[in-house]
């Protein structure tokens, strides 16, 4: 059980919280708005600094607190998204190697393979990020942190068959892309 209490009025219970989402938070945010790494960071931190401070309105279960933190983060990385295009030069960044490795590529392959999978990461980045937003998050939920079709649904409350179409597509938009 992720939460002691089905309140996030102490500490403690935030504590837990944050102990159990923290890296699906981080993945999330990712996933979302790419790098650089401090920006997804101080996103992540952000996410729960607003959760923590907005914990009296929140009721519900364990789900539902993931949830709460899933559109809190969900707004952050929109506004910050606002806040790049509003500024004429800034690019979204993918992670520096040394930053790549740590998060998501293994280090005990050859040097080679390494370079070769650096490239096609951020190939991948760029056609990820090139997708409207919420099929993206779409993708990041079912990919990146493992949730079935029907969580995602719920979550976008949507039906099933609809979020099962938009994910193909997107995969067949990366795939032509690529």
């Amino acid at each position: 059980m992720l939460l002691s209490r089905p309140s996030l009025q102490d500490s403690e219970s935030f504590s837990i919280l944050f102990a159990h989402t923290r890296l699906i938070i981080f993945r999330f945010i990712y996933g979302l708005h790419g790098g650089p790494l401090e920006e997804v960071e101080d996103l992540t931190s952000d996410t729960y600094s607003r959760a923590w401070k907005g914990r009296n309105q929140f009721s519900g279960d364990e789900q539902d607190a993931l949830c709460w933190l899933f559109t809190i983060a969900r707004h952050l990385v929109i506004d910050a998204h606002r806040k790049k295009k509003n500024r004429l030069n800034d690019t979204i960044e993918i992670l520096d190697d040394k930053n790549l490795e740590t998060v998501f590529l293994s280090s005990e392959l050859s040097p080679e393979e390494q370079v070769v999978n650096r490239e096609q990461f951020a190939h991948l980045w760029e056609l990820l990020l090139g997708l409207q937003f919420d099929r993206r998050e779409m993708l990041v939920l079912r990919y990146m942190l493992g949730w079935q079709v029907k969580q995602i649904a719920v979550f976008f409350n949507m039906e099933e068959n609809t979020v099962s179409v938009y994910i193909h597509r997107s995969l067949e938009q990366i795939r032509r892309n690529w």
